[in-house]
């Protein structure tokens, strides 16, 4: 979840590395972009249109990978979409 002032996407923590080295399943990098806005405006619904979801292809990390690097590169790939 993304409480910044601004919209712009928080940092990614170790916690989504933890869970993709510990359940070893591929992960989907998704993109929603406009639910900011929504919740600047203190609604619970979004306009037609208004939602953009984006998803990119699933990732795999081998064994071992530190939850660090998984989260790193995750939010390089969320940004990239």
């Amino acid at each position: 979840m993304n409480n910044s002032e601004t919209g712009e996407m928080a940092p990614f923590q170790g916690g989504i590395g933890l869970l993709a080295e510990n359940l070893r399943l591929p992960i989907v990098p998704m993109r929603l972009d406009g639910i900011w806005e929504m919740k600047r405006e203190h609604r619970r619904f979004a306009h037609l249109g208004e939602i953009t979801v984006r998803m990119g292809a699933p990732v795999i990390f081998p064994p071992g990978t530190p939850a660090d690097e998984i989260a790193s590169r995750l939010e390089s790939l969320v940004r990239a979409l």
